[in-house]
């Protein structure tokens, strides 16, 4: 082989290689099932929260990649059958929870609802969105230190979509306050939290600015037909719920602290800023997964 060939066949090989060599796309977080149903208390003492992957609720609003130094908000999700679970814990020194004034839910099962901006008052609340792939239909819940907890259906049209030039659209969505997650028969929509305790060893207190409070744990559980599951998700027997393993969900962690100077952080290192609807694509994306029976 000649001099000029042997350069002209590594030439052609250089891509290939440099292909090669790229590193694999990283694998999405995991969500790990629960073995046993979640007991919904704010505690966080289920073996599912032990296990679980702490998620990091401290981006900046705005600023891609920048973290706050300082903790903000933790999250951990679980599953089973029926539920999504979600658990959360918050650093706050000075909880503000206000009502809207509003009940929601069905009639057995109606849920004070939470303020989640007002302008003359520093709201703290946290929010969750979740997405099953689907980047234009999304679920936005609210919980604050009071347990008040509220949720709203939220469509984000496609430019294209005729309805995105009415008068239903605001702010490059559509919110749906007159709809809210339905329980399924027996599987309940429920959510609870546990103040931390001060310095003092007492419990934390919203809305009295005279103390320095520690923040609050948080759970939640929402049954998963309620939140619009894929239809083929279902179990293939109909009586064991739903099968998340091996499938993708979309999961926002937002906390809005009131008292800081960025108000909003989230669990988004790539979100570029502004309405967290409409950047659904830059929401971390979660693989739900089933222990085997040697892990547990």
């Amino acid at each position: 082989m000649t001099l000029k060939r042997a350069v002209a066949l590594v030439t052609l090989m250089l891509p290939g290689l440099a292909h090669a060599a790229d590193p694999a796309p990283a694998a999405p977080p995991t969500v790990l099932k629960s073995d046993k149903p979640v007991t919904i208390d704010g505690a966080l003492d289920e073996a599912c929260w032990q296990s679980a992957s702490s998620v990091p609720v401290q981006f900046n609003m705005g600023k891609v990649g920048e973290a706050d130094p300082a903790p903000v908000m933790t999250a951990k999700f679980s599953w089973d059958e029926n539920y999504l679970y979600i658990a959360y814990e918050t650093f706050d020194k000075n909880l503000v929870g206000v009502s809207n004034g509003q009940k929601q839910g069905p009639a057995n099962n109606q849920r004070e609802g939470c303020e989640i901006a007002l302008p003359d008052q520093k709201i703290d609340v946290v929010e969750f969105f979740v997405s099953f792939g689907d980047p234009n239909f999304m679920w936005e819940i609210h919980q604050n230190a009071l347990n008040q907890f509220n949720d709203v259906y939220v469509v984000v049209p496609d430019p294209s979509w005729p309805v995105s030039k009415t008068t239903a659209h605001n702010f490059g969505q559509i919110f749906c306050p007159q709809e809210f997650i339905k329980d399924d028969e027996t599987f309940t929509v429920a959510s609870a939290v546990k103040l931390k305790p001060k310095a003092d060893g007492k419990p934390s207190t919203p809305n009295d600015p005279s103390d320095e409070d520690t923040g609050y744990t948080g759970e939640i559980r929402i049954p998963w037909k309620s939140l619009g599951i894929p239809i083929d998700w279902k179990a293939a027997a109909p009586a064991t719920g739903w099968n998340l393993a091996g499938h993708d969900v979309s999961l926002l962690a937002v906390c809005q602290d009131g008292d800081r100077e960025l108000r909003y952080h989230h669990s988004a290192s790539t979100f570029p800023g502004g309405w967290f609807h409409q950047g659904a694509k830059q929401w971390p994306v979660y693989q739900f997964t089933a222990p085997s029976p040697a892990t547990k």
